[in-house]
């Protein structure tokens, strides 16, 4: 019924206009949105990164290139949530409250209720495809193609969920029968060797081949599942046929890839090319990114395609004494955390002729895709309650970003607030859950990228200030939904 009413709207708005569906479709671009897992700040060569990106620093080259972008939470599942909704964690469940993300056995997944960006550009015109990653639902009815896709081939969850060895984390994580310390630090150092020396027999990740044929949704598990160490290579093939089979209808493409997620595998080609195991990943994915532009020069569609990279949350920290992290650095910390290395990310867009080619330093956020992709693809979206704004003013020109605060959201409570050059830090996580700060925190964070010098005591007025605001922000949004990712 949401998609009918959808469709619908975006029928009567065509007429209204007085264009047709084709003339509609002659005028949009392609789309390709391409994310990255747990990629940081600085693992792109023009950041920082030791491994060089050569067809990413390229992409950045030919477009534009935003070093204060962010995420609208720190880890998998309310990130790309919020990416795909345009909304924050609050307003649609997509996030957990004793739980971070989805868990494979999870019952529930993406609501129906959402509308998605894809939802919306296939009902605007566009053919639809995601590979890779989706992390927002196991079950049938919450996969990709039930919101917006028309074809998905990919993995439902994290590649390093599905154990076959390892405990199994629903349990321990159960709020009803929770697990005792000792059995969750047992269960949790297991994991973590393995994704140390991974072994592809240590997971059972299963793998979609998953379309609509003849009115039915078909959902092919591909025999064997998820193979780690293929399965950028795989993708990439899939993405640049798809591009080679295009005709003139606008199509969008969702590029998700996991690899640089523990367990980190690398194909043979790659391994050895990165200045360690996480650099051998990240410059396959910089090599897949080179395949996809090129894929899109060589059929004369760059000019007419909407490229963008970015990432899903900042590296995994943890697992960098074996060379299985990214880096942030100079920003502080990194996924799971909000301060600036967990929530800002990567952002690169081009659209060769259109989008002036710079170096941005305004505020920007994923929150921001979903109304700025509206805009430039002629699209309607159904929801009107969003939290991003149309970026698409700064794009063509030198106008500064629209967006002037952000907001930094994890388990769904608002963990920090920027305004300008300054953040104030709300919370911290406490035995693994969101607790209010004793002493709130407060950053320049343009002078002071790395969160060193604490301003509360020598600015209170604006302390005071900022924490209001973020009060009042907190108000607007409304009643919390309930959380979607917790066990019970």
């Amino acid at each position: 019924m949401k998609r009918q009413l959808v469709s619908a709207l975006a029928v009567s708005i065509a007429l209204a206009s007085g264009f047709s569906h084709a003339a509609f479709s002659a005028s949009q671009p392609n789309i390709i949105l391409m994310l990255a897992d747990d990629m940081g700040w600085a693992d792109i060569s023009s950041q920082g990164g030791k491994t060089p990106t050569p067809n990413l620093d390229m992409m950045a080259k030919e477009g534009q290139r935003w070093t204060q972008f962010y995420v609208a939470s720190p880890v998998c599942s309310p990130s790309r949530g919020s990416l795909l909704t345009g909304r924050v964690e609050t307003k649609t469940g997509l996030y957990g409250s004793t739980v971070p993300v989805f868990f494979e056995s999870d019952p529930d997944g993406f609501p129906d209720e959402e509308v998605s960006l894809a939802e919306s550009l296939r009902d605007g015109g566009y053919r639809t495809i995601m590979f890779g990653k989706w992390h927002l639902g196991s079950q049938p009815d919450g996969l990709p193609t039930r919101h917006g896709f028309d074809q998905w081939y990919g993995i439902p969850t994290s590649n390093d969920l599905w154990h076959t060895t390892a405990p199994d984390f629903k349990t321990l994580l159960s709020a009803k029968n929770p697990a005792s310390p000792e059995a969750f630090a047992s269960a949790r150092k297991i994991q973590m060797q393995q994704m140390a020396v991974p072994d592809q027999k240590y997971w059972d990740v299963p793998l979609y081949d998953s379309y609509r044929q003849k009115g039915r949704y078909v959902d092919y598990q591909v025999p064997g599942g998820l193979r780690q160490k293929d399965f950028t290579q795989d993708i990439t093939a899939r993405a640049v046929d798809y591009i080679n089979e295009q005709s003139e209808k606008p199509f969008f493409m969702y590029m998700a890839w996991p690899q640089n997620h523990v367990p980190i595998f690398t194909s043979d080609a790659f391994i050895g090319k990165g200045h360690n195991r996480y650099g051998d990943a990240m410059a396959e994915v910089d090599w897949s990114v080179g395949q996809i532009n090129n894929a899109l020069k060589a059929r004369g569609l760059d000019k007419n395609t909407i490229v963008i990279f970015t990432s899903d949350n900042g590296p995994w920290l943890p697992f960098d004494k074996w060379g299985l992290s990214g880096s942030a650095v100079p920003l502080r910390d990194g996924k799971s955390s909000v301060f600036e290395g967990g929530q800002r990310t990567p952002f690169i867009i081009k659209w060769p002729g259109k989008i002036v080619p710079a170096v941005k330093s305004g505020l920007g956020s994923t929150l921001d895709i979903l109304p700025t992709l509206m805009s430039l693809s002629h699209t309607e979206h159904a929801q009107k309650d969003l939290d991003g704004v149309d970026l698409s003013p700064a794009l063509f020109g030198d106008a500064n970003s629209p967006r002037t605060s952000v907001p930094y959201f994890y388990m769904g409570e608002l963990m920090a607030w920027r305004e300008g050059d300054y953040k104030i830090v709300l919370n911290a996580l406490k035995d693994g859950k969101p607790a209010p700060l004793a002493a709130p925190l407060l950053y320049n964070v343009t002078k002071d990228v790395s969160e060193e010098k604490d301003l509360a005591a020598a600015e209170p007025e604006r302390m005071k200030s900022m924490k209001l605001n973020a009060q009042r922000y907190v108000a607007s949004l409304g009643e919390k939904k309930a959380p979607l990712f917790d066990m019970d």
